[in-house]
């Protein structure tokens, strides 16, 4: 009897002990996996988040940046462009540089270069001559001229006007007044006080020599011929 009252008021029997602790582990085993699932969804979640945010990042930065129109290789002066001359690269949206888009590459291909351009730079406006001006043919010579306010007008003085090249003879020769035709390539500025300017002149070839030859004796006047 005295055995029976313990187990009723006392502790529990080995064999209740032993149940109730497979009870536990059996409720614990359930739940460990609700725990594991939660750790992946919480996981998945913040990967969806870097992603979005990422994606978010690159999009604006792409919409941040403008395609425009480099130049591949370098480019002479009065030369043709090629297609493999220019390339397109990107610049931010709001750099403040002169630039030509590059939806206009197919346009630029044919035009004449107005300077020399080096490989790398942006291409712009200002380095093409109008579309249709004018070229330097291959029997033809670029000469510079320096000229003062009496040797050239003030008016008609612009890049294709026709002219003629008027050539004076030396001092203290007998030697002739020679007219050679041409037309103006090109017009500078001032370079002194007096009102000098450079102008360059396109000549046939062969006459290129006598021509430069008598601007550096500043004598040669340039005459603006009409249409």
């Amino acid at each position: 009897m005295s055995t029976t009252m313990t187990r009723r008021n006392g502790s529990a029997s080995p064999e209740s002990a032993n149940r109730a602790a497979r009870q536990a582990t059996m409720v614990a085993q359930k739940k460990d996996p609700v725990r594991r699932r939660w750790g992946r969804i919480g996981g998945g979640v913040l990967a969806a988040v870097v992603g979005g945010w990422l994606f978010a990042s690159l999009y604006l930065s792409a919409d941040d940046r403008v395609e425009v129109l480099a130049v591949a290789s370098d480019v002479a002066r009065f030369d043709v462009i090629e297609r493999s001359d220019l390339k397109v690269i990107t610049i931010a949206e709001g750099t403040d540089v002169s630039s030509i888009p590059a939806s206009r590459l197919e346009d630029l291909v044919g035009r004449v270069a107005s300077t020399d351009i080096v490989a790398g730079a942006l291409l712009v406006d200002g380095q093409l001559l109008p579309s249709g001006d004018r070229l330097v043919a291959a029997d033809e010579a670029v000469v510079g001229v320096l000229v003062g306010p009496g040797d050239s007008p003030t008016t008609g003085m612009n890049r294709g006007a026709q002219v003629s090249v008027v050539i004076r003879p030396a001092a203290g020769t007998n030697g002739t007044v020679a007219e050679v035709p041409g037309w103006i390539a090109g017009i500078g500025g001032e370079v002194s006080s007096n009102g000098d300017r450079p102008v360059e002149v396109v000549v046939a070839r062969a006459d290129a020599a006598r021509v430069s030859a008598a601007a550096a004796d500043r004598r040669v006047t340039i005459v603006v011929l009409g249409e």
